[in-house]
């Protein structure tokens, strides 16, 4: 029974053979395929639409478009915002803390989804939003300035639990 068992296994393990496996303890570690590769991103550029509004100075929102190199940015969401900020616009707005997707202080939706800026890849939302990275706050809060919603009722909920 043991000898079938072996014959049995290894056919099994053959007959995978042709596939790529990732590095894991139990795995062996062999290269990733050319169609496994992630996308080339020399010289490539997205386009972020992102959601202005300042009741100070506009009446109604507005989106905004920025174009950002990737091989000049992070692969996050998060670090293209950073970038922009930092870079082409100081005057975007947004809550970032702990860029490791614990905090929650990120969330926004991005391509129609709401979720975390600093754990969403930027290829992963432009190819989601037909590429472009669509930008918004989060839809079911008000909005204080550009992405940073009133978060004053969800700390009043959190204090009376």
């Amino acid at each position: 029974m043991l000898r079938s068992l072996a014959r049995h296994s290894t056919g099994l393990l053959s007959s995978f053979s042709r596939v790529p496996l990732r590095t894991s303890r139990f795995a062996i570690s062999r290269p990733f395929s050319a169609a496994a590769a992630p996308p080339a991103t020399e010289g490539k550029t997205v386009k972020f639409e992102i959601y202005r509004y300042n009741e100070e100075t506009t009446a109604r929102p507005y989106s905004q478009t920025y174009e950002i190199p990737l091989k000049e940015c992070g692969p996050m969401v998060l670090d293209a915002l950073i970038k922009i900020k930092n870079e082409v616009d100081p005057t975007l707005t947004f809550r970032c803390s702990c860029r490791e997707g614990i905090c929650g202080s990120c969330a926004m939706n991005i391509s129609g989804t709401n979720t975390l800026a600093c754990i969403n890849k930027i290829t992963d939302a432009a190819a989601q939003g037909g590429g472009a990275v669509k930008i918004f706050p989060l839809p079911h809060m008000p909005v204080i300035k550009d992405l940073v919603p009133d978060m004053t009722h969800c700390f009043e909920q959190y204090n009376s639990v």
